[in-house]
Parts: C-alpha cells; sequence; structure tokens
C-alpha cells in the first residue's frame, strides 16, 4: 500500500476532507400548504444488512494528510470516482448568524463534551448570502456577502484546534440573490415571472451550466478558506404548480429532472475531486424508494450515491405522512421511522452489488417538534436517542442533527442516554412495535416540501 504523508496546509489551506468508509436542510418554516405535496407509494422495507464497507478499497489511493493542529490528522480514500472520508461524523447545523455571535463558544463545548465531532456551517443560504467575505468575483458583484463570521479561516482554524471538523452548506437553486442579479439564470413561469416558494423567495435554473460553475466555485474557494467538505442543500427542482409549467429551456421529456441533477453531479465530481474535494448533498428521505418523489424533485437516490462522496437523506419523522412504514403517525414514531428509511436505503443500494463504490450515508435526524403535523408529539432527549438509536440498528454510523434555529439543549443528554444504554417509557413501548411494522409493504402519504422543516 503507498501512504503518502504531506505535511502542512495542502494548497495554502485546502484540508482534504473526512467521514468514515462505513459498511441532511432547508431552512425552518411553518408547514406550507402551498408548497406540501402528497404521494402515495408502497415502500417495501428490508430487514437485510448492508455493510457500507463491502466495497473493496483500492489501497494505492489511500492519502493522509497531517494538518498543522495537533487533533487534526484525517484520511481520505479514493474508491472508484468517490473518495472516501475516514472520519465517523457527528454533529450539528449552525447558521452564519450563530457562527458569530458569542452562542458559537456555547456550541462549540457540547460539541467537545460529547461524542460529537463536527458542524455542518451555511457558506451559502437559503436567501443566497454567503455568510462571510468570499473571494467569489460574482458573489462580491452581487453583493451577496453578509460577515456574519468576521474571519471564517481563523473560525475554522480554532474549530480545528478542538478537533472538529467544518462541513461547509452550499444552497444550490433556491437563490433570490442569483436569480434576482443574473435574470437569464432565474426559473421562470411562461408569463416571464419568476418560480417562487412559499415564502416568494425565487429558484434559479438548475439546468443551466453558468449556475453550477459559480456553486462550484465557491466549494473552491471555501475549501482554500479551510473547510473540511463541501455539502450541496437544495440541490433538486422546486415543487407545485408553478414549478410544473416553468420554462426550463430543455424538453423535459428527453431531458428529465433526475437526468438534469446527475449531470450536475457528474460535472461536481469531476471538478471538485481534481482539487480532492469532498463533497456530499442533502436529499429528501423520501425520494428513497419513491419513483413519484424522485421525477418532481430530480433526486434520483441510487444514482446520486455513485457520483456524491457523502449523501445526508433528511429522513425526519415529521416529514413522513400517515401509514408510511406502517406507521399511524411517523413523527411520533421516532425509532420505527428512522429504521424503516434506513432499511430501505440499504435495500435501494444493495441493488448498485459490491463492485460499485457507493456514498457514505450519514442522515440528518430531527432535532426539534414539528406541532404543524397532526398527531406530533414532543421532541427530547428519549427521541432523540430513539433516532441515534434506530441509525446504529440499521448498521449506519454517522448522524447531523437539525435545527433551524440552532437550540440543542437536550442533545448531551440523549447522548448520555445512549452511552448508558438508557431506558424510557412510553413511547419506546410504540417505537418497539413499530420495528416489526418496518419489515412489511406500506402504503402512505409522504410530505414533501420547499421547506426543511
Amino acid at each position: 500500500m503507498m501512504k503518502k504523508l504531506i505535511s502542512g496546509l495542502l494548497l495554502s489551506g485546502l484540508l482534504i476532507g473526512c467521514g468514515q468508509p462505513t459498511s441532511n436542510p432547508e431552512s425552518q418554516t411553518s408547514n406550507d400548504s402551498s408548497s406540501v405535496a402528497e404521494t402515495k407509494d408502497t415502500l417495501t422495507v428490508s430487514v437485510d444488512s448492508v455493510k457500507q464497507d463491502s466495497v473493496k478499497i483500492d489501497t494505492d489511493t489511500v492519502a493522509e494528510v497531517a494538518i498543522p493542529h495537533p487533533k487534526i490528522v484525517r484520511k481520505t480514500y479514493k474508491a472508484g470516482n468517490l473518495i472516501r472520508p475516514s472520519m465517523k461524523v457527528k454533529g450539528i447545523y449552525i447558521t452564519g448568524p450563530t457562527a458569530g455571535t458569542k452562542r458559537m463558544k456555547e456550541l462549540v463545548e457540547l460539541i467537545t463534551s460529547t461524542e460529537m465531532n463536527a458542524i455542518v456551517l451555511d457558506i451559502k443560504n437559503d436567501g443566497g448570502r454567503i455568510t462571510y467575505k468570499i473571494d467569489n468575483a460574482l458573489a462580491q458583484e452581487m453583493g451577496a456577502c453578509i460577515r456574519y463570521v468576521r474571519d471564517m479561516p481563523g473560525l475554522i482554524k480554532d474549530l480545528h484546534e478542538k478537533g472538529i471538523y467544518v462541513i461547509g452548506r452550499i444552497v444550490c437553486f433556491k437563490d433570490p440573490v442569483l436569480a434576482k442579479n443574473k435574470p437569464d439564470l432565474a426559473l421562470c413561469k411562461p408569463n416571464g415571472g419568476p418560480v417562487t416558494d412559499g415564502k416568494g423567495q425565487p429558484w434559479v435554473n438548475p439546468y443551466k451550466k453558468e449556475v453550477w460553475d459559480y456553486l462550484c466555485a465557491l466549494a473552491e474557494q471555501a475549501t482554500l478558506d479551510g473547510f473540511d467538505e463541501i455539502q450541496f442543500d437544495y440541490v433538486r427542482f422546486p415543487i407545485g404548480d408553478d414549478a410544473n409549467k416553468a420554462d426550463y429551456g430543455v424538453d423535459l421529456k428527453t431531458y428529465p429532472r433526475e437526468d438534469g441533477l446527475n449531470d450536475f453531479f457528474d460535472y461536481a465530481n469531476n471538478r471538485l475531486h481534481k482539487k480532492d474535494i469532498v463533497f456530499g448533498a442533502d436529499l429528501f428521505g423520501t425520494v428513497i424508494g419513491s419513483d413519484t418523489d424522485r421525477d418532481r424533485t430530480g433526486q434520483d437516490y441510487v444514482d446520486l450515491a455513485t457520483k456524491a462522496d457523502v449523501l445526508y437523506p433528511m429522513i425526519y419523522p415529521s416529514h413522513y405522512g400517515p401509514r408510511t412504514f406502517g406507521l399511524d403517525v411517523p413523527d411520533a414514531h421516532p425509532y420505527g421511522t428512522i429504521k424503516g428509511a434506513m432499511q430501505l436505503s440499504q435495500k435501494q443500494l444493495q441493488t448498485l452489488g459490491d463492485s460499485i463504490p457507493v456514498a457514505t450515508i450519514r442522515p440528518w435526524l430531527q432535532c426539534f417538534s414539528a406541532p404543524w403535523v397532526k398527531g406530533h408529539i414532543t421532541y427530547g432527549s428519549v427521541q432523540l436517542k430513539q433516532q441515534i438509536q434506530a441509525v446504529y440498528d440499521s448498521g449506519y454510523e454517522e448522524w447531523i442533527l437539525w435545527n433551524a434555529s440552532n437550540r440543542y439543549g437536550y442533545v448531551k443528554q440523549a447522548l448520555a442516554l445512549m452511552k448508558n444504554n438508557g431506558k424510557s417509557s412510553g413511547n419506546e413501548k410504540a417505537d418497539s412495535t413499530a420495528k416489526n411494522d418496518t419489515t412489511q409493504a406500506t402504503t402512505g402519504a409522504t410530505r414533501i416540501n420547499d421547506n426543511k422543516e
């Protein structure tokens, strides 16, 4: 095995990212009926365990990078056209505004005092705003940069010194700033008006290669600024009547949405991997096993698992409609919902066989309550513990927690329950019953909307 040890920063600040070679965030709003659509699909969940590390790694392409911060030694493994991170990532989402305040210190202390080791930090948010002054001509020309974080490289350096892996979130095709400044890139309705979400925020056209170039240029510069990994969010097509009638500039019958996204991922893979940049993508959890949701969003779970290094399925229980996985209200059954989704992920990826490398699967878990869901429950340490346990019981090892307001008050208690193998009453019993339900073919409605929550 050839092993390279490189001391110092690579390309003046470029850090090769990490995750693990084992076996989620779109912004918080209330439920928006104008952008919520329900579909009914038969979901058959397998109980067979599939190990992500069943694909053989080419050990001749192992690279070890030593960063001049004592707690950071990272490895990446190239497997086919993917880069495999080696760290087992467990972390939380943090906005730019939060990162620029005193609250950041509290969140860092939460991470360093638990088994967590990572954060997902906004680079470009769903308002199209860059959260620091990035060296990108187009972003600066449009006035897209807001210095929530005054010294991003300095912040990342401090996080690295504490052993924290930093993932940069870039919202892709929901970009009001780009749409307004570059009207030729905006997604428009037949009458020429912009396609917007429930808040009136315009989208750009996912087929436009100029948009792809902007996103990858941001990813490249952010990596030079110290980010360890890039996470693309809103990397899909918008949903709703306006989106269905939009002028995409292509024939959707011959160039469907999923082909458009596949081409973007191929472009990102080819471009970013030339600079050893690890990248991942947030996907709706409901696209796993659903042809209807795949066709509407363009997100083909199996195809994208062969193109992105990491997939972040957003498998929040609140995103699933009644009777999915045999559960009356999935939001009220955290364990059963997460395990059903993760086992379905295994079944779908198993179709690729053992010879095709697949992405690291790192799901987003629900760290919030969803009062807009009929029959919802209040989430706390027990419900979070159940979700994490379901991930582990399904053969996966990584996760990221989503709370749009960055409020993680019960996380430490949940992780203590995990460590102590603590048992709880009430919902735990209901979820124990739900474990059996996930092995059955079920029919249920999924909630897909243009909001992360």
